[in-house]
């Protein structure tokens, strides 16, 4: 006897309701919580919220579906869709409306952050040269020093000679010796030297700059077509939802009337 009014209809119906009210309910609390504070002039705020919105879109979904299920086991409750049903169907067409509008509000915001994220690289990529010019010119100015001063040069010679290092520093160390040799011979080797490493360095900047921009692109790319779409489905799937029981609640209402007349 306990063990089957454990497991009543009426019970199960219960617990169906309470369930997906939880997660109807926890899920708002966190896309209200996912707002706090808001900042909707920001592109990469706004596109980041609707993104964890759409992500969690899926959770009402399954309460809605589990509260009817509720009411649909519930006999007693089953005559009309009054009250509370009818309070979900109107969420569930709320839902459909926001998540339609978040569409195109969100392929805006992406667009937006797509641009101010390729200019903060390009901003990078900048600053990378800029640093590279500036560091060429302090070695060029080191050079010229010691080339011009015998008594540094001989130093340096003594130095370089007296080093015990492995032999793939002493391949850099012979190539510095022989880049001395050249410029004190050739004053416009320094100029040669410093255009090649120049454009060595602006060459790797250029290369990570475009394989930033292209990660960069690829992603939004991938994040625009998943959650724009996503939220149209979940505006399609809310407002099939609301519509389906609406019109359901609307065509049983004269079909009561008339047996009242009758």
């Amino acid at each position: 006897m306990k063990t089957g009014s454990f497991f009543s209809q009426s019970y199960s119906a219960l617990i169906l309701k309470i369930t997906g009210l939880i997660l109807i309910l926890g899920t708002l609390l966190d896309y209200i919580v996912l707002a706090v504070p808001p900042n909707f002039l920001d592109s990469e705020w706004l596109a980041n919220l609707i993104n964890e919105w759409v992500s969690r879109a899926t959770v009402p979904i399954l309460g809605l579906a589990l509260l009817f299920l509720g009411v649909w086991f519930d006999r007693d409750s089953e005559s009309d869709l009054k009250g509370f049903p009818k309070l979900a169907l109107g969420l569930s067409a709320l839902l459909g409306v926001i998540f339609l509008l978040l569409a195109p509000l969100y392929f805006n915001s992406s667009r937006l952050m797509s641009a101010a994220q390729t200019r903060q690289i390009n901003q990078q990529a900048a600053q990378a040269e800029q640093q590279l010019n500036n560091l060429l010119e302090q070695q060029r100015a080191r050079v010229d020093a010691i080339v011009s001063n015998e008594n540094q040069l001989a130093q340096l010679q003594q130095r370089l000679d007296s080093l015990d290092l492995p032999e793939d520093q002493q391949a850099q160390l012979q190539q510095i010796r022989t880049t001395l040799e050249k410029v004190k011979s050739d004053p416009k080797a320094l100029d040669q030297e410093v255009a090649k490493a120049r454009t060595e360095g602006m060459n790797q900047i250029q290369q990570k700059q475009a394989e930033a921009l292209g990660e960069l692109q690829a992603k939004m790319r991938r994040d625009r077509l998943h959650t724009t779409l996503s939220s149209l489905i979940f505006a399609a799937g809310y407002l099939m939802i609301a519509w389906a029981g609406l019109g359901r609640s609307s065509s049983k209402a004269p079909k009561v009337k008339k047996r009242r007349a009758r």
